[in-house]
């Protein structure tokens, strides 16, 4: 069984194959002249399509000679469409528009692909109205070039339509977390891919090749795992799972089923399939075949358990030769169901991959080529409904998804999650993590409450009001202010914030409600109540004839 359609570890292009494709001829006279240093550079061009044709591990040695070649004359046509290709097979693919739009400007008929391969570029460039006109530019050409594929292209370049028209829409819709690649031991140049978080450890899979040992063959699979652990902070403890001969022929873990079994998938078994494995004090031994899931004629690649472990979801290519989702559920027996495969809610006419369970089973992730997908594949999520049905899956948006593949979605410790994805800039597969991004906001626009609580800001430390003159005589009172809004907070909001006996009491100035507890004629008993209030970050405010003074903070009866 290739890797390729086991783990989809090997770079490959999502969008449209340009394996059939190759360099295009440089003529001699238009990229040297009569230049001697030009002259010699040409066989850079003979030694990179050399290269370009030995395939991936070749490719950053055939870029480098193409890069010298450009330096030297970077306005041929030829040249800049053999970069573009080079980086849209193997590397990163979205750095590869700049050099087609390049050979658009200079030679717009240089060949029917151009306009395909200048789309896919921008597509994973995330430049989704370029790639539209760029797809919709070559769906023309075929359609009068015609021939016997022209049906079967132009089906999918509606898909890839389809697809930047969906990004469209993703690109509009603001997250407020973003996501990073995890550091290095744990991403490196190699293809790094399915984490498991378990506790402080954390398990993954990669082809990399260690110091001492040599390269196998290009059709020998070097996936293998690994583990770390997280030590004030740092990732460390590097370690090869199970045993000391650091064997390529392991089986690959995929899940943790409970605190004493794992899954893995063992490709060396039949087509493929997926075994329990259980930790002694130095290796890994199966326990069992997961014989209600397995088939012998098929593959199992990817399965998740219900925390109870009465559930299962696999993804197997028994119906059709693609992936698709099935279930199986244990009876009040201990028997297990026969498996049913998902509906269209989740299995959509494309392959399905990398499958997640939520420990009540009531939310699937997984990975699909199909459904709404911005190119390559996605991770979706699907919910059941209150009478216990899937709803339809839904993509789960970017910073998550991109135009390349994004698979293997592994939620940990509530909201946090890792995922595999090859948006990198050398085409490799690496392990992304969630990132929250911390919001910059102005002063008067900072959240000073202990819960969350829709739209509730709070004013700066100091902020001064005009006093109004007055001869009446002055008195000096404080309050203790828990929040401010620019939209009316209602009582269960307010619930949130304070819990004690005081009433809350509200005011409005025409832009801002400010809401503030108590009426006091000391400052020392103001900070007395407000330590005790239950507000983390409520502040006093002073007023002079219930005229609002100033904002006094970082006062505590307990650091004075």
């Amino acid at each position: 069984m290739p890797l390729l359609r086991i783990l989809l570890i090997l770079c490959f292009l999502s969008l449209g194959s340009v394996n059939a494709q190759s360099f295009l001829r440089v003529d001699h006279s238009e990229f040297a002249g009569e230049n001697v240093e030009g002259k010699e550079l040409l066989k850079n061009i003979s030694k990179a399509k050399k290269l370009f044709d030995k395939g991936e591990s070749s490719y950053l040695e055939c870029l480098e000679l193409l890069m010298e070649c450009n330096y030297f004359n970077n306005a041929n046509a030829e040249l800049n469409y053999n970069i573009g290709l080079c980086y849209l097979k193997y590397g990163g693919k979205h750095l590869a528009k700049p050099y087609f739009e390049q050979v658009k400007a200079l030679k717009p008929n240089v060949n029917s692909k151009l306009y395909l391969y200048l789309g896919q570029a921008c597509q994973y460039a995330s430049d989704y109205s370029d790639a539209i006109l760029n797809y919709k530019t070559y769906s023309e050409i075929i359609q009068k070039e015609g021939g016997k594929r022209k049906n079967e292209e132009l089906k999918l370049v509606a898909k890839y339509i389809e697809a930047c028209k969906t990004g469209q829409i993703l690109l509009g819709k603001v997250s407020d977390f973003g996501v990073e690649k995890m550091p290095e031991p744990i991403n490196t140049d190699a293809n790094d891919i399915l984490a498991i978080k378990d506790g402080a450890k954390l398990f993954f899979i990669s082809d990399r090749i260690l110091d001492g040992e040599k390269k196998t063959k290009k059709d020998k699979s070097l996936l293998r795992g690994f583990s770390v652990v997280l030590l004030n902070g740092e990732w460390s403890s590097f370690s090869v799972l199970n045993d000391e001969k650091k064997s390529v022929d392991l089986p690959i873990m995929v899940d943790k089923v409970d605190v004493n079994r794992y899954l893995f998938y063992d490709k060396n078994e039949g087509r493929g399939d997926l075994v329990f494995m259980q930790k002694d004090e130095k290796f890994w031994i199966k326990e069992m075949d997961v014989f209600f899931v397995n088939e012998k004629k098929s593959n199992e690649t990817s399965a998740s358990f219900t925390s109870d472990g009465k559930t299962v979801a696999f993804v197997s290519n028994r119906d059709g030769g693609q992936g698709d989702i099935f279930f199986c559920q244990m009876d009040s027996e201990g028997e297990w169901s026969k498996p049913v495969k998902f509906g269209v809610q989740i299995n959509s006419d494309q392959d399905e991959k990398d499958v997640f369970l939520s420990d009540d089973g009531n939310v699937i992730y997984f990975s699909s080529k199909g459904h709404n997908s911005i190119g390559g594949y996605d991770i979706f999520k699907s919910e059941k409904d209150e009478n216990g049905n899937w709803m339809e899956a839904q993509n789960m948006g970017i910073p998550i998804n991109s135009p390349y593949d994004d698979c293997h979605f592994y939620l940990y410790e509530g909201d946090s999650f890792l995922f595999d994805s090859n948006r990198g800039e050398n085409g490799k597969f690496d392990i992304y993590t969630k990132k929250f991004i911390e919001k910059e906001v102005k002063e008067e626009e900072k959240i000073e409450v202990t819960e969350p609580v829709a739209q509730v800001e709070v004013l700066p430390e100091v902020v001064p009001v005009p006093v109004q003159e007055s001869a009446e005589p002055v008195r000096i009172s404080y309050r203790i202010q828990i929040a401010a809004s620019k939209k009316e907070l209602k009582n269960h909001d307010l619930n949130k914030l304070y819990r004690g006996y005081e009433d809350i009491e509200s005011s409005f100035d025409g832009e801002w409600y400010r809401y503030t507890i108590g009426n006091y004629d000391s400052l020392e008993d103001a900070i007395y109540f407000k330590d005790r209030s239950g507000v983390e970050k409520a502040f006093i405010v002073s007023f002079e004839n219930e005229m609002r003074k100033e904002i006094i903070t970082n006062y505590s009866l307990s650091n004075r």
